[in-house]
């Protein structure tokens, strides 16, 4: 008797996938929405700070003025006929009173902006902790649950043997097997207007990319790299490069289940109205790995040297990815 797989189990396999990359996109928005807020406070506090200011200028001022008044009526009289001069002391009084509460409501708006900003430095190196976290540890876990999923999905549909998932397994450690289930479309990826074959009939974004496979990185040649640091990340940098590799993991799922180029730039048609950019989106990380400057290998030998890259292939290493989808030249 041949063993089987719960095909629920790998479903709730693939839901936590999906929910970890929800979660990942959540929290980097929710990340990003307190920044903001918090940079509305310091400027709104800011604001306040020129305000009064600005007052305190204007009030001492004012000062100098019922003063100069004011000694102006004392000095207009003499010792047989003292002057009247209570409007003008009064109104002398009122401009020092006046001050007084300006430069009280500078000191606070100045005091109440250091402090905002004291807590916010120290918030900003906490989420920017939480964010390398999000970034990495998330994508990692991702880019694990994938790839089972692909093992567990091909077996359980008779692309490999119970022999070939653990062998797979074993030789990659995240549990990749070459070839499985790469090739095969989902039942629910094909809505949207793709390109049209011959035929008239929608082609998957996996036909539309024949050329593209993924590549164990293992056995890819790294060695002449010229990406050692952050440093060397210049036009895009490293943390957005992290941050795309999460929806990288979501974009090769539709790509398995058969999405279309339409169907895959309507998914994100929500959050670019929510104001998302398209530097953003999923559709911008598609055309980034699968567009014309995709990941360009040559093969030579067992083993593939490099043409374009360098950076993503670098990013996929230090988060623990074992295959990557890229172009194979003259293979």
């Amino acid at each position: 008797m041949s063993p089987t797989v719960e095909v629920r189990a790998i479903d709730a396999l693939e839901e936590l996938q999906t929910g970890l990359v929800r979660y990942a996109d959540q929290a980097q928005a929710t990340l990003a929405a307190i920044a903001r807020e918090v940079q509305r406070t310091l400027d709104w506090l800011e604001e306040r700070q020129r305000h009064w200011r600005g007052e305190v200028q204007r009030r001492q001022e004012e000062v100098r003025l019922t003063l100069a008044a004011y000694q102006r009526c004392l000095n207009s009289g003499d010792r047989d006929h003292p002057p009247s001069c209570g409007r003008e002391e009064l109104a002398f009084l009122d401009a020092r009173r006046r001050l007084a509460q300006a430069e009280t409501e500078e000191r606070m708006a100045t005091q109440a902006r250091q402090a905002v900003q004291a807590e916010a430095e120290i918030y900003a190196r906490d989420a920017s902790r939480l964010r390398v976290t999000l970034q990495t540890e998330t994508v990692k876990s991702i880019e694990v649950l994938r790839s089972k999923v692909t093992v567990l999905r091909s077996y359980a549909s008779g692309g490999i043997t119970a022999g070939g998932v653990l062998a797979g397994a074993l030789a990659f450690g995240a549990g990749v097997v070459i070839g499985a289930a790469m090739g095969r479309a989902g039942e629910d990826g094909s809505a949207g207007a793709g390109v049209p074959d011959s035929s008239g009939r929608e082609l998957t974004l996996q036909e539309f990319h024949p050329d593209i496979r993924d590549i164990l990185l293992n056995m890819i040649d790294l060695d002449d790299s010229p990406v050692r640091d952050e440093a060397d990340y210049h036009k895009v940098s490293k943390a957005e490069m992290v941050a795309g590799f999460a929806k990288l993991t979501q974009v090769r799922r539709w790509i398995s289940q058969g999405a279309t180029d339409q169907w895959l730039y309507d998914v994100d048609q929500e959050a670019r109205e929510g104001g998302t950019t398209e530097a953003q989106s999923h559709y911008n990380i598609y055309k980034v790995f699968y567009g014309d400057n995709a990941i360009a290998l040559e093969r030579v030998g067992n083993r593939y040297r490099v043409l374009n890259g360098y950076h993503r292939l670098a990013v996929a290493q230090e988060l623990g990815w074992t295959t990557i989808p890229a172009k194979v030249i003259n293979s």
